[in-house]
């Protein structure tokens, strides 16, 4: 059982909306992507994006404090493994940059 498992199988039982997606290109044209999680549910999505060489900035604004504060310890973890880094833009939005792009 992956540490994923539990929230998908939660994930499709509900029909929560689907968190904000929206995708921009850089100015070296490569995509970047904003996504405003719902839960810890949507932590998943975003790291694939990551693994997938993307930017993604982060809202933290509709989660709970502590919902939040888990979501950015994930994301931190996964980011670090993944070689990239990670900038606080301001209260509750991060930028999660890959490997090779510099996160301010």
């Amino acid at each position: 059982m992956g540490l994923f498992d539990n929230f998908r199988q939660k994930k499709a039982r509900t029909e929560a909306p689907l968190p904000e997606r929206r995708t921009y290109q850089q100015k070296d044209g490569r995509p970047m992507q904003i996504r405003r999680p719902r839960s810890f549910a949507d932590v998943e999505e975003i790291i694939d994006r990551l693994k997938d060489g993307l930017t993604v900035i982060v809202y933290l604004n509709e989660l709970s404090a502590a919902t939040a504060q888990r979501v950015t310890d994930i994301l931190s973890g996964a980011i670090y493994a993944l070689g990239g880094g990670v900038a606080e833009l301001q209260k509750d939005m991060f930028l999660f940059t890959p490997d090779g792009v510099d996160a301010l």
